[in-house]
């Protein structure tokens, strides 16, 4: 509570701090001239967590002195919006000015909700007319430079209350340039077809159409990844082709004029300053090329010429204004150079290299600049760059044989490698809360001017500001010298991952068996533990809570991830509301700390989802699998909430993707909490996360919009009803032959991209169509016949046994029947040739050599021995099953084809082997091969283990797995030789 003094002085609270007090006291007694008591005491409570209360206090006289009356009256009625001022003027004194000429900001925070979402660039665009159509002769670029502040200070705030995340941050600053773009795009093709009229070509077949130009954006913007200040890479391109000979001007020269005007609006500077800093190096021949490049002109350059810095900047390259079909076309025609087979380290350091030496030849020295023995946080080692370089160099050799793993931004890239296994579980956790610590700092260093620097200053003071600017972050040092050590800490943590992957690994030259370059996982220096301060904040905020989990009896491990799921809660008010007002899920979520980091990690990147631990206790539904069947068979699963929000006559697709990732990741969390605490077969299991699955294809067939005929259906464990945590979803694509083909490949493409465009929040799961005919050379949309087709003349044995899982989920029933029937028809026949037996033991060898390791489904008696003998038999004997693999054994035995005492100790390893591998999943959070080589892992999944049925109590869970997989092979041997 702010007091006054008996001579009528206020007096300050204890923790309030000036650099200059004088100075300071002279400015707040102006102040409370103009405010009421209540507002002052808001405003000095708000001060004294302000990061720099100097400037706050300065600029909000400044502020005052611009409208008072009527600011102290929306203080007076909003204190909300007291807030939002001294934060914006302790984070950014550029951002701070733009709030004091534009007070018409406040009525628009003031609003309910108007801080709780991100815009689109649509959205951005639509407020941008809005705004321009007030004053429509004013300067266009001086429009566009003042929007551009005026949002920064919405966006700024949603940062650093920690409403956004880093990623939301930058991908609002990413959608409001493009929206900047195509504003400035737009103007100036007007005035140029004004003037010349509209460039246009001639098809084919003689007409005429309007020619094509785009924007693309690459560097940060291409990856949706732009700070508060940086540089825009562009690249102009428009389409080549025949045109009209009665055109007055030439396409190539009207383009060069749009591309050239277009730059000079956008970077020219204004009372505003400059819209932004643009870059166009990397064109086609850089400096020497033409400013606007023709599509053809540009395949060629990328197929034939480019070197291979410039093939490595197209990994970001995406539309940003103009035609986005163009851009399509052109990502479409230059990704086989980008990503090719056989792409190592040094081809990828090397291209990196190459352009850093471009940047440092053209790059001024930039104003502000600190001392040269200052940490850069962008450029020296452990930095920005070192992440962003390490993430695409394993992006490139991997990337060609994968192509999830093509993604723009750099924390979607880390968590696709980290998901695909290419990065430890440890080394992601600290490249990615490393690069999101320093893109936080580089955005605050930004922030304070308005300039593009990336180096900490040398001042106390400055030092000072800019870690309690930070401070929610986890950087609670506020000792100038221990922020710096902070940082430090930091980057060194990065620089040991960095050297050791891409030095090491290339020096070293790991290879698989057939070659193939691979990275030796190793385990990286744990990140901070906060545990201690996360306690003292519960001790003011959730006393009960505290008590709860100090008489919990929790081990190092249970305690580092209840500090990360605390912390990622405590980010965010909502969350961290959520997470007060459920302390009897959290004490549950204890056991979730305790012995599963798949759990932990939802928990983790959604903290609200605790709650879900209040409703966990209801029994696990019936049957899912039958009870699916049932309403496929009815055409009715209109009850679940993805589908009925897409069956509205109008819905958001953003809304219905995120309401999708939401419910899939939320029956995970739930099936897996079954698993952990009440124990159950792992089938039963298996079965629910596979009617999860289904809804989730479903829901994502229904965002796609799919054309009539047009059926997806499962392979793999999906088809199956074996899906499993982390698991990829096998999937073929049929369409009836009167669907067009390109109506079905789109909606094929949508369905893909629904499920696997990873977002803020995540993906739903990996989609692989590879088990399509002809696998990545064949369409990506089969037809019923053109299975026949294959099945009949192309298809391997190995192919037919894992057809024989092929089962409709989503889409026209009867088209996926038909599928089924030739499938069936064509295995039977398959079955019968006599090289049948042959070959699948050829394959099945092959399988077993491909890893010299243990491996559950690999070795000798693993899972695979129990499939390929169980697929074998089924299409000998024509009997068709899309069960799990022990329904599959048992079924075997009620036909007669294996004995009672064979179906018992088969069925007995499938579940086995199946349970060992589910708990490995629900404990580690990565799919794993074997045991976990963690003592506390091997633990957890031991104690897991000891439900099922038939274990011995204190037998070594190796010893027994090794005597299953012994008894299995033996059985395979006697069927399949």
């Amino acid at each position: 509570m702010v007091k006054k003094t008996h001579s009528g002085e206020l007096e300050l609270p204890p923790n309030l701090e000036f650099r200059d007090p004088a100075a300071a006291a002279l400015n707040l007694a102006r102040l409370r001239a103009w405010l009421s008591e209540s507002v002052t005491t808001a405003f000095l409570q708000f001060l004294a967590v302000s990061p720099s209360p100097d400037s706050v206090v300065v600029q909000f006289e400044r502020l005052m002195e611009a409208s008072p009356c009527e600011l102290a009256t929306a203080f007076e009625k909003h204190p909300i919006l007291i807030h939002y001022a001294t934060l914006v003027f302790g984070h950014s004194l550029w951002l701070g000015e733009t709030l004091i000429h534009n007070t018409d900001l406040f009525p628009r925070f003031g609003r309910k909700k108007s801080l709780d979402r991100s815009y689109s660039r649509e959205e951005f665009r639509e407020e941008f007319g809005r705004l321009h159509s007030r004053t429509p002769d004013s300067d266009m670029a001086e429009s566009l430079a003042r929007f551009r502040k005026r949002e920064y200070v919405r966006i700024l705030l949603r940062d650093v209350l920690g409403i956004a995340k880093l990623a939301e941050t930058t991908e609002e600053i990413s959608a409001l340039s493009d929206a900047l773009i195509e504003a400035a795009l737009l103007v100036v093709n007007a005035q140029l077809q004004h003037q010349y009229g509209t460039p246009q070509l001639v098809d084919g077949q003689g007409r005429l159409r309007n020619s094509r130009f785009a924007v693309l954006s690459l560097g940060k913007l291409g990856g949706n990844e732009l700070n508060y200040s940086s540089d825009i890479d562009l690249m102009f391109l428009y389409d080549g082709g025949v045109e009209p000979p009665t055109q007055g001007i030439s396409n190539r020269e009207y383009f060069i004029q749009l591309a050239q005007q277009t730059t000079k609006l956008l970077s020219r500077h204004t009372r505003e300053g400059q819209v932004f800093r643009i870059d166009l190096r990397l064109r086609p021949q850089g400096h020497e090329g033409e400013l606007a490049v023709a599509l053809p002109r540009a395949a060629q350059y990328y197929a034939e010429v480019a070197q291979d810095w410039e093939l490595q900047a197209m990994i970001k390259a995406r539309h940003s204004a103009g035609d986005a079909d163009l851009v399509r076309e052109f990502i479409r025609v230059v990704e086989p150079y980008v990503y090719r087979a056989n792409v190592n380290f040094a081809a990828v350091k090397t291209a990196l290299q190459t352009r850093e030496r471009i940047d440092k030849r053209s790059k001024k020295p930039v104003a502000g600049r600190t001392s040269q023995h200052a940490i850069d946080v962008k450029l020296d080692r452990g930095g920005i760059r070192d992440i962003e370089f390490l993430v695409q160099c394993l992006q490139r050799v991997y990337g060609g044989e994968d192509g999830w793993l093509r993604s723009r931004g750099t924390l979607f890239a880390l968590q696709k490698l980290h998901d695909k296994e290419h990065i430890s579980g440890k080394d992601f956790h600290n490249l990615t809360s490393a690069y999101e610590f320093l893109r936080h700092l580089e955005h605050q260093l930004q922030l304070r001017h308005g300039r593009q620097i990336h180096q900490l200053p040398s001042g106390q003071a400055e030092l000072k500001t800019l870690a309690r600017c930070l401070n929610r972050l986890g950087a609670t040092a506020l000792d100038p010298n221990e922020f710096v050590r902070q940082v430090e800490s930091r980057m060194a943590t990065t620089a040991e991952i960095y050297r050791r992957i891409v030095y090491q690994e290339q020096n070293q030259q790991f290879s698989d068996t057939e070659g193939n370059f691979r990275l030796q996982q190793q385990v990286a220096p744990s990140a901070e533990n906060s545990y201690s301060q996360i306690m003292q904040r519960l001790a003011v905020d959730a006393p009960r809570l505290l008590e709860v989990i100090c008489h919990a009896n929790l081990s190092p491990h249970a305690r580092r991830n209840l500090d990360r799921f605390l912390s990622s809660a405590a980010t965010n008010s909502e969350r961290y509301g959520t997470v007060l007002r459920s302390p009897a899920a959290v004490e549950r979520a204890l056991t979730i700390f305790e012995s599963s980091n798949f759990l932990t990690d939802i928990l983790v990147r959604h903290p609200a989802d605790v709650a879900l631990l209040n409703e966990s206790n209801a029994p696990p539904e019936t049957d899912a699998a039958a009870l699916f069947d049932v309403a496929v068979n009815q055409g009715n699963y209109l009850h679940d909430p993805v589908l009925s929000y897409v069956s509205q006559s109008s819905f958001d697709r953003q809304e219905a993707l995120a309401l999708l990732r939401q419910q899939f990741r939320q029956a995970l969390f739930i099936s897996g909490v079954r698993d952990l605490y009440q124990g159950r077969r792992v089938f039963e299991a298996l079965a629910e996360n596979t009617a999860a699955a289904d809804r989730a294809l479903q829901s994502a067939l229904a965002i796609a919009d799919p054309p009539p005929g047009f059926a997806v259906m499962a392979l793999g464990r999906l088809g199956s009803r074996e899906f499993d945590l982390l698991s990829d979803a096998d999937i073929v694509f049929v369409a009836d032959e009167a669907t067009h083909p390109e109506d079905a490949r789109r909606a094929a493409q949508r369905t893909t991209e629904a499920l696997t465009a990873y977002t803020r929040d995540g993906t739903v799961f990996p989609v692989d169509p590879r088990l399509r005919p002809q696998g990545r050379d064949g369409e990506l949309v089969t037809t019923p016949a053109q299975l026949a087709r294959y099945f009949d003349r192309g298809a391997q044995p190995w192919e037919a046994i894992s057809y024989l899982r092929l089962r409709f989920v989503a889409g026209d029933i009867t088209v996926a029947e038909s599928a089924l029937a030739y499938v069936h028809e064509g295995i039977a026949a398959m079955a019968d040739r006599p090289e049948f037996d042959g070959a699948l033991n050829e394959i099945r060898s092959r399988l077993e050599s491909s890893d010299s390791g243990l491996n559950l489904k690999t070795s000798p008696g693993g899972a695979f021995d129990i499939d390929f003998l169980a697929g074998r038999l089924q299409a000998k004997h024509r009997i068709w099953s899309q069960g799990n693999l022990s329904e599959r054994i048992r079924l075997l035995r009620e036909q007669g084809v294996i004995g009672e005492q064979e179906c018992l100790e088969l069925s007995t390893s499938a579940e086995f082997m199946r349970t060992l591998e589910h708990f490995v999943r629900l404990v580690t959070g990565r799919p794993g091969k074997w045991l976990p080589a963690g003592d506390h892992a091997q633990t957890c999944v031991a104690k897991l283990m000891a439900r099922l049925p038939g274990h011995e109590k204190g037998r070594n869970l190796e010893v027994e797995l090794a005597a299953i997989l012994r008894r299995t092979r033996e059985i395979y041997r006697d069927h399949m030789f």
